[in-house]
């Protein structure tokens, strides 16, 4: 049985390598932000039909109504020298323009 979907919220996990990736699709760290506060849709993300575990869709919009996806990392985990623990937050791995879908 597949665990829920989880709600992902603000504060997001941000450092500088993701502010830059999601940057280089052209996608700003508020747009990321205001994707997340407009409720998206959180969706499993997949690869070759499996899903990836503990990476997770989210596909809105901005405030400026620009529909993107981004990809969470959720929960995020945190090695220390003392042992493993998960914060309750969400990692923003990458986003982009959310693809239109073609018309049958």
């Amino acid at each position: 049985m597949s665990k829920p979907l989880p709600m992902i919220e603000l504060p997001l996990d941000w450092d500088e390598w993701n502010i830059d990736h999601a940057q280089r699709h052209g996608i700003s760290r508020e747009e990321i932000e205001q994707v997340v506060r407009n409720m998206p849709d959180v969706r499993q993300s997949r690869r070759d039909g499996k899903p990836i575990p503990d990476h997770y869709l989210l596909v809105g919009v901005t405030d400026a109504g620009r529909c993107v996806t981004v990809v969470v990392l959720y929960p995020v985990t945190k090695k220390r020298d003392w042992g493993v623990y998960e914060l309750e937050t969400a990692r923003p791995v990458t986003a982009y323009d959310t693809p239109k879908r073609s018309s049958p």
